[in-house]
Formats: structure tokens, C-alpha cells, sequence
């Protein structure tokens, strides 16, 4: 997908917010605290419902990448889009650069999506049965191999 259908696909925030919605929680949000169904959102504050359980309130993007931030989720959305459609890893520098903003935040992001990729990627890894045969593992040292401290 490129910039402009992902802009066509996702207009604003509440349109992400809604996608983001249907993929976590299904058609109706539920407590991230005691599971429950009973969830009002909060006014003016799209991110955050209140439980009418357990009557506390909780943000929907809790234990993700998109938790404490305060970016825009059309720039996190651009920026994840950018980098899976890079074919190398890309420096944070050039990173800044297209998506605009301070390093530090473009650091931080490009840290927070990779440590999501990872995540996913080590989840599916370790879920798979792995068979290895023939395979020496230790031994002594070859002759001309030194020892770096």
C-alpha cells in the first residue's frame, strides 16, 4: 500500500481508531481490566473509555507501541508504512526526514515499530517445532582462531 491509498484508506484519526477497534477488540471494546462489555467512551477523548464495571478507565491502545505517545497516529500509520516498504533497514536520520518532526521522536518511533516487528516475528518463530540434524554445537577451539575479550 502506498502513501496515497493509505491516506485515502485512513482520512483521519477516528477513521484509524475504528480499524484499529475492529482488529483488536472485534465490534465492541471491553475492559482492558475485568473483560467487561459495559464501556462508555470518554467525551472528547477518543483514545479512553471508562467501564461501567469496575468503573475505571483505560486507554484501547494499552501494552502497544502507540501506548504514551503523543504523535498522531496518521504519522504512525505513514511511518509504519514506510518502513515495511523499505527494502533495507533505514537510518532514523533519513526516517526524520520523511516523516517530519524532531529526531529523538523519529528515533523513538522507528525503535517502537521495530520492537513490534521483532515481537511478532519472534512469537511465530517460537511457535514452530525446529528439527536440527548433524549439528555440532561447542567443541574445541581451531587452530588459528584467537580469543576476543
Amino acid at each position: 500500500m502506498n502513501q496515497f491509498e493509505l491516506r485515502d484508506r485512513f482520512p483521519t484519526e477516528k477513521a484509524i481508531i475504528k480499524e484499529y477497534i475492529r482488529h483488536r477488540y472485534g465490534f465492541y471494546v471491553t475492559c482492558n481490566h475485568c473483560k467487561s462489555k459495559r464501556v462508555v467512551q470518554l467525551k472528547n477523548r477518543p483514545k479512553f473509555y471508562q467501564c461501567n464495571g469496575c468503573n475505571k478507565t483505560f486507554s484501547i491502545f494499552k501494552g502497544t507501541i502507540f501506548e504514551k505517545t503523543r504523535v498522531s497516529l496518521l504519522k504512525w500509520m505513514l511511518a509504519i508504512n514506510f518502513v515495511c516498504n523499505n527494502k533495507k533497514s533505514l537510518p532514523a536520520l533519513q526516517f526524520q526526514r520523511e516523516i517530519g518532526g524532531d529526531y529523538r521522536t523519529s528515533w523513538r518511533m522507528l525503535h517502537q515499530i521495530r520492537k513490534a516487528m521483532s515481537r511478532k516475528a519472534n512469537k511465530e518463530i517460537f511457535e514452530l517445532i525446529v528439527e536440527v540434524d548433524e549439528t555440532y554445537v561447542g567443541g574445541k577451539p581451531r587452530k588459528g582462531a584467537r580469543k576476543r575479550s
